[in-house]
């Protein structure tokens, strides 16, 4: 059963996001995943986290056009990292699904980011270094509980 949420400050709210951002941009800056491009990251994560998926709904769930998701994964094809296999029940059909080598790439990213924000955090405080990690866990329940496509947020008018 799901509660009303609690009165949040919608400043608190901001700052939050801004600092999780910055957060993010820093960790992204320190530990740059060697020349992959960004699609190519999400399409490595995206995979590693559904499975085999066609390219239409790669391209969806990247946020890019098919023909784009088309020439990333050519690229990341012959690079090594996701291979293509044909539907056994329709030959025109193919799933992309990621190779041992794009599963150590992206394992590679993830443990430098680690690794760059293990380093950052060695200045607070050991309460305060719990606390963030454990705020970790409802991280991830925030985020595998129902990905929001950012695309079907609406905007507010410009």
């Amino acid at each position: 059963m799901v509660s009303e949420p609690p009165d949040i400050d919608a400043d608190e709210a901001f700052q939050f996001v801004l600092s999780l951002h910055r957060l993010l941009r820093e960790l992204h800056r320190a530990a740059p995943p060697d020349g992959l491009p960004r699609t190519q990251l999400l399409v490595l994560v995206k995979l590693n986290r559904s499975g085999p998926l066609r390219i239409g709904a790669l391209a969806d769930e990247v946020g890019c056009s098919q023909p784009t998701a088309t020439k990333v994964v050519h690229a990341m094809e012959e690079a090594g990292l996701v291979a293509r296999a044909a539907d056994k029940a329709d030959k025109r059909v193919s799933w992309v699904h990621l190779t041992q080598q794009g599963r150590r790439r992206l394992s590679d990213v993830v443990r430098d980011e680690s690794r760059v924000f293990v380093e950052r955090i060695g200045d607070l405080e050991h309460d305060e270094i719990e606390l963030l990690l454990k705020s970790g866990a409802v991280l991830r329940r925030l985020t595998e509980a129902s990905e929001t496509d950012i695309r079907q947020i609406p905007r507010e008018p410009q």
